[in-house]
């Protein structure tokens, strides 16, 4: 981010001398203990509590508090920001500031493509808004919303490629709880996305810069998050495996190994070096639930572990891994074990789930079962694909017996959590139509 060019005052000549007057900066010691706003603009903060000299004059809530956003705009109030804010709620004046810093660091950009920057608007502003206060709350988990409150605002300022995976998720979360998740998506959302993917992509084919690191591992998450949640159909028929349709989001692991590699978020400087080792500690922890019960999948992984069975048997290492969660409840604190189901795929299994093998899709229906109640951009999908493997497994599987009697747990609990106002859509009809 380039610094904010200051315009200089230049000195006024007596009308009586031809002497010029020559104004020297004055010098002043380093703000330690100032705001992030101050910090972010590149200005020295006053250090007043609770609120700064300079965030008031700006018009933004100044945040010594981690959990307040960097330029939040003020609303009034001197202590904090309702989460539901939106920018019309705020003075025009102070908007106008804000959009027009942004988008000086956003046009500074150097890294981004050759083409002309097109800055952004009072709308974009309010989506960024509804990004920081409510959408990325629900990328990971409540341990690590502050990180990401902290980070994100600083990263998307920066970086044009961050600020369209920004604006197009939010887009996303806008539609879903308009009740339009699987109607397509809208004009926004394809430019954002777009922009964003071309922004990622030119950055990872160069070498790859140190104060880019950090903007480009979170973009890798933000676009797992999107194209999980992107599923379109009019009715259950045009959906996986019952029609024909790609697996991309099966194979998002592996693009994200690659950005990590290429990352390291673990590195010393990271700014997201505490949240992966949160979801390492939450990873690693074993919640004890109710008494394992027999797993409709048993037979699939009963070798015994190491031998030459099942390191060729293509079901086991999945099999082991979804008969753990399947006692396990979906809670902030398990969420990344559910997560990590997907996150590391077994290439095996995923030929299987290529071919519509059976089990391998009673598998994922087993396993969409579990997160359907979950974050909403992973709701959507695992209730209408999660049907979709129902119903595709009732019609051309109707001989085996110990599938069919597997069928009805999952059907039963994605028709309850389509109900109860999960999904992002009104309902799905007897004819397997949606709206």
């Amino acid at each position: 981010m380039k610094d904010v060019v200051e315009s200089s005052s230049q000195s006024s000549q007596s009308a009586t001398s031809d002497k010029t007057v020559a104004r020297t900066r004055k010098t002043h010691k380093k703000s330690r203990s100032g705001c992030r706003n101050c910090k972010l603009r590149r200005i020295k903060c006053d250090e007043k509590r609770p609120m700064c000299g300079k965030c008031t004059d700006f018009g933004v809530t100044c945040n010594y508090n981690t959990s307040i956003p960097d330029l939040q705009p003020c609303s009034g109030a001197a202590d904090g920001v309702s989460p539901d804010s939106t920018l019309d709620k705020f003075s025009l004046s102070a908007n106008e500031h804000v959009l027009n810093m942004v988008n000086i660091y956003l046009d500074a950009d150097v890294g981004s493509p050759s083409e002309s920057f097109k800055a952004l608007g009072f709308k974009e502003m309010d989506r960024l808004n509804r990004f920081q206060s409510r959408t990325i709350l629900s990328v990971g988990n409540k341990a690590t919303a502050r990180y990401f409150r902290k980070e994100m605002m600083h990263l998307a300022c920066n970086h044009r490629f961050l600020m369209h995976l920004v604006q197009s998720m939010t887009a996303q979360h806008d539609r879903y709880l308009a009740g339009k998740a699987i109607s397509g998506q809208s004009e926004d959302e394809n430019y954002h996305m777009s922009q964003g993917i071309n922004g990622v992509q030119t950055r990872l084919s160069h070498p790859i810069r140190p104060e880019d690191r950090d903007a480009l591992f979170i973009a890798a998450s933000l676009l797992g998050v999107m194209t999980f949640f992107a599923i379109e159909a009019k009715s259950i028929e045009h959906v996986w495996p019952l029609a024909d349709g790609d697996l991309s989001w099966v194979s998002l692991s592996d693009g994200k190994k690659v950005v990590w590699r290429a990352t390291n978020p673990l590195r010393r400087d990271s700014v997201w070096r505490p949240v992966a080792e949160m979801y390492e500690r939450d990873f690693g922890s074993r919640e004890k639930g109710p008494a394992c019960v027999l797993s409709v999948f048993d037979h699939l992984c009963s070798e015994r572990e190491g031998s030459i069975a099942a390191l060729t048997n293509p079901y086991h290492k999945t099999a082991q891994y979804l008969i753990s969660l399947l006692d396990l409840e979906l809670t902030d604190s398990t969420w990344i074990r559910f997560l990590a189901f997907i996150c590391h795929v077994d290439p095996p299994w995923k030929e299987l789930l290529g071919a519509r093998d059976p089990w391998a899709l009673l598998m994922l229906a087993y396993w969409f079962m579990k997160i359907c109640r979950g974050a909403w951009w992973a709701s959507t999908r695992a209730i209408v694909q999660g049907l979709a493997i129902c119903v595709y497994l009732e019609r051309y599987y109707a001989d085996d017996a110990l599938l069919q009697m597997a069928i009805p747990l999952p059907k039963q609990e994605f028709e309850a959590a389509q109900r109860e106002g999960f999904g992002g859509f009104d309902h799905i009809c007897d004819s397997g139509h949606i709206s």
